[in-house]
């Protein structure tokens, strides 16, 4: 059996499972992020005057601006190892018959630009 039919069917039974279920195997991640929200958010409030809300709510966007494109990055490494851009956007829980709208990065030609990804990995630098 290919790798990617095992993705394929790996992918449908994580999709079968309970909701709890399936965030229990982000909840740790999330709650590390939430913090880091708050602790940004803060400096934002300190800095700019920012009410809380406000504050807290620039600062998820601009993370997930940057996860989006971290989604759209790792959707190509796959592809590049080997993965199909099938399973690739069943894993972005996309259609897969959309997976080219999803990822146009993935389209053969495809101009490749830098990704916000890219201009936060080189700020840590």
């Amino acid at each position: 059996m290919s790798r990617n039919t095992d993705d394929r069917r790996a992918l449908a039974a994580i999709e079968s499972e309970r909701m709890e279920d399936q965030i229990a195997y982000y909840r740790k991640p999330f709650m590390v992020l939430w913090a880091a929200v708050q602790e940004a958010s803060s400096e934002l409030e300190e800095d700019y005057g920012l009410s809380s809300d406000v504050s807290q709510l620039w600062v998820a966007e601009r993370l997930r601006q940057v996860s989006d494109s971290l989604v759209d990055r790792l959707a190509e490494k796959a592809v590049q190892h080997g993965t199909s851009k099938s399973n690739a956007a069943r894993a972005a829980d996309s259609d897969p018959t959309n997976a080219m709208r999803r990822f146009p990065r993935l389209r053969p030609g495809a101009v490749r630009t830098r990704l916000l990804i890219d201009e936060v990995l080189d700020s840590l630098e």
